[in-house]
C-alpha cells in the first residue's frame, strides 16, 4: 500500500485528505492511502525519519514549506524560483524531489474565471502566498505588479522575485492600497484579520476602482471580507478553495502518476464539507 500525507501545523482542518480520497475513488486507485500529521516548525526532517519514514509523498503546508525545500535533493523550477515547496515526492534512491504547485493553483483559478494574458496586476499582503501570487502573475504575462502590505519591509523578497522575472514591481503605501484595484487582476493574500480591516475601510468608499477579477485566497468562511465587498459591487471573484483544488490536482499527478485529477468532483466535495 502506498502511503501519502499532508503535514503542517495546525493540520486538523486541512481539506487535503478529503480531496485526495475523492481523487483516489474517482480514479479507481485502491493501493494508496492519504493521512494527516501534525508537524511543527523545525520538525519535518525528524518526522521523515520517524513516523513518516514509509511515506512516498507529502503535501506540505505552513510552517514546513521552507524546510521541505531545504531537505530535498531535487527541485522543480517553481520551487527553485520561490525557495519553498508544498510537495515532496520520494525518488527511487529514497531522497526527495521538492515541487511547488501553489503557483499553478493560482493561475488555474484565475483562468477558470476568464483571465487571459495579464499586463498589470496587484498583490495585497506579503509572505509565502504573496510570493506565489507574484510569480503566477508574472507567468501570466504581467509586466507591472503593484504590491501593498501593512508592513512594506516584508515585501522585499516579492520585489526581488518580480524583478528577477523581468517585470516591474511598485510598492503602494498601505493607506493607498485601493490603487491596486485599478489593475486587471488583484490577488489578496491577506489573512482574515487584515482582510476585515481593509474591507471596512473600503466599504465607505463608493468611488473604488472596479478591478475585473479578484482572487481572494481565503475560503472559510465564505464569502471572505474582501470577496463579499467587491463581489457585491459586481467584481468577478475567485477563491482560495479553487486554488487549493487545482494545486491538489498537480500533487496527485506527481504522487500517484495519474494524467489528471477529477477537479470538479474534488471541488464539489470540498464545498459540501465546508457547508457542513
Amino acid at each position: 500500500m502506498r502511503r501519502f500525507a499532508v503535514v503542517g501545523s495546525p493540520i486538523e482542518h486541512s481539506l487535503s485528505p478529503l480531496l485526495h480520497a475523492v481523487a483516489y475513488r474517482e480514479l479507481g486507485i485502491e493501493d494508496a492511502v492519504y493521512e494527516r500529521h501534525e508537524v511543527g516548525a523545525g520538525e519535518l526532517a525528524g518526522f521523515l525519519t520517524g513516523d513518516g519514514a514509509g511515506l512516498q509523498g507529502l503535501s506540505v503546508t505552513m510552517p514546513g514549506k521552507p524546510e521541505a525545500f531545504a531537505l530535498a535533493a531535487e527541485h522543480d523550477d517553481t520551487a527553485a524560483a520561490l525557495g519553498v515547496a508544498n510537495t515532496l515526492v520520494r525518488r527511487a534512491d529514497g531522497s526527495w524531489r521538492a515541487e511547488n504547485h501553489d503557483v499553478h493553483g493560482i493561475v488555474a483559478a484565475l483562468r477558470d474565471h476568464g483571465a487571459g494574458t495579464v499586463r498589470r496586476a496587484g498583490v495585497l499582503g506579503s509572505g509565502a502566498t504573496a510570493l506565489s501570487a507574484a510569480l503566477a502573475l508574472c507567468r501570466m504575462g504581467a509586466q507591472e505588479i503593484l504590491l501593498s502590505a501593512r508592513r512594506p519591509e516584508r515585501l522585499a523578497p516579492v520585489v526581488d522575485l518580480v524583478t528577477a522575472q523581468g517585470a516591474d514591481a511598485r510598492i503602494v503605501p498601505w493607506g493607498d492600497a485601493a490603487e491596486l484595484l485599478g489593475t486587471e487582476v488583484v490577488v489578496s493574500a491577506l489573512a482574515a484579520a487584515g482582510a476585515r480591516a481593509v474591507a471596512e475601510e473600503w466599504r465607505a468608499r463608493p468611488d473604488l476602482p472596479v478591478v475585473p477579477l479578484l482572487l481572494d485566497v481565503l475560503y472559510d468562511p465564505w464569502p471572505a471580507p474582501l470577496a463579499g465587498l467587491l463581489g457585491g459591487r459586481g467584481i468577478e471573484v475567485a477563491n482560495g478553495l479553487e486554488m487549493l483544488v487545482h494545486q491538489a490536482d498537480m500533487q496527485i499527478r506527481s504522487m500517484v502518476g495519474a494524467p489528471s485529477a477529477p477537479v470538479a468532483a474534488m471541488l464539489d466535495a470540498a464545498r459540501e464539507q465546508l457547508r457542513r
